[in-house]
């Protein structure tokens, strides 16, 4: 599990490096290095959140989790208040604090995952649901699809099923809520118009090739310029007809500068990090843990694969960014602090594995105990 850990630290730290350089790759043409000097804070700021997250004990988040739930809420409320939170594209998303910005959402989806991980673990098993912790997590998703925040709503919604489908809460209950979410999210996604348009360009993008289907189109010429071995980084010509290459199209130009290889080391990079996440999760001590590291890892899996899928044109675009990859300072430490908290449930579960006292009779178990051996009580408090 040791392995497993740096692993995911290293691949997580991969992904973020090579977002360095398409990042670059995207802006330097018309900015230079302003958003490689940005992106490389980000970085920055992105490991000081897996560096602290790891270091706090995951059941210490029961203690931090109406404080964390609190802040983003309030965050929630004054990035909408005109004058203060930043508009955008016909959003209001951002907060500005000088050089950089704060986005609110990205941290709804962690304050979500948290606050429900640490209410169902304290509810019995074969429980019906917890309607007030899911009326809490209702009223963040409400805000960010108020923003509007389509994507990250989505990304919300899905951390919430990982923890739920991770929980001991009565089967009938969980299918009744994932019937209802499907429904819900259905329904805002054909009520609004611009999103209705997103849907059905998906299903026939050349037809409206000059129109709402113009992102999509260019995306899949990038791709398909690419090839096998790709034109090189910063040596792509097709992706800069690409909208949003940037952020919501970047796997469009990993597609071109770095080929069909760069596209599928990135691809087997997010399926190592959902297996490992899920393993963590398989492997916890506690129901806490269990759901905790199946509602962040469901929650980054979630996000990768509608991003690549659009940019693929597989499934409908929806404004998600690229975990790691993307250019999005909140994104990025909200996507290091989900890998530090997997990293802490795998240190505590292998101390809780250590910390098991052997069979009764043998003499050494009780020796280790006295004098403080493996046996770790901290470790074994959860859920």
């Amino acid at each position: 599990m040791t392995g497993l850990r740096a692993n995911m630290f290293l691949v997580a730290l991969g992904l973020s490096l090579l977002g360095l350089v398409m990042v670059y790759s995207a802006t330097y043409r018309d900015y230079g290095t302003q958003y490689l000097l940005l992106r490389a804070g980000h970085v920055v700021l992105g490991v000081m959140a897996f560096i602290l997250a790891s270091r706090v004990r995951y059941t210490a988040w029961r203690r931090y989790a109406p404080g964390l739930y609190l802040a983003v809420l309030i965050g929630l409320f004054i990035v909408l208040v005109p004058g203060i939170g930043h508009e955008a594209g016909g959003a209001r998303r951002w907060l500005d604090l000088g050089p950089l910005s704060l986005q609110p959402g990205e941290f709804a989806k962690l304050a979500s995952v948290v606050v429900l991980s640490c209410a169902v673990a304290r509810v019995p098993a074969d429980s019906g649901l917890p309607w007030r912790p899911l009326a809490a997590v209702g009223v963040l998703f409400l805000l960010v699809l108020v923003e509007p925040d389509f994507g990250t709503s989505v990304v919300l919604l899905a951390g919430v099923a990982g923890v739920l489908w991770a929980s001991e809460l009565r089967t009938r209950d969980l299918v009744f809520f994932a019937a209802a979410g499907v429904v819900t999210l259905a329904g805002v996604m054909m009520l609004a118009p611009y999103r209705r348009e997103r849907f059905m360009t998906f299903l026939d993008p050349w037809s409206v090739s000059d129109s709402s289907g113009y992102q999509v189109v260019q995306s899949l010429v990038a791709i398909k310029a690419g090839g096998l071995f790709g034109s090189g980084a910063g040596a792509g010509s097709q992706g800069v007809s690409v909208p949003e290459l940037g952020t919501d199209m970047i796997f469009a130009l990993i597609g071109e500068e770095l080929g069909l290889f760069g596209m599928v080391a990135v691809i087997a990079a997010f399926i190592f990090l959902t297996l490992a996440g899920f393993s963590i999760s398989l492997r916890a001590p506690s129901v806490l843990g269990r759901c905790l590291a199946a509602g962040l890892t469901t929650m980054i899996a979630v996000q990768a694969i509608f991003n690549m899928g659009a940019a693929m044109v597989v499934l409908p675009l929806t404004g998600m960014t690229l975990p790691f990859i993307s250019y999005g300072g909140s994104s990025l430490m909200v996507c290091f602090a989900a890998v530090g908290i997997l990293y802490r449930i795998s240190e505590d579960s292998e101390r809780a594995r250590e910390a098991k006292p052997r069979r009764r009779g043998d003499a050494n178990s009780h020796r280790r105990r006295r004098y403080g051996g493996a046996r770790d009580t901290r470790a074994l408090r959860g859920g």
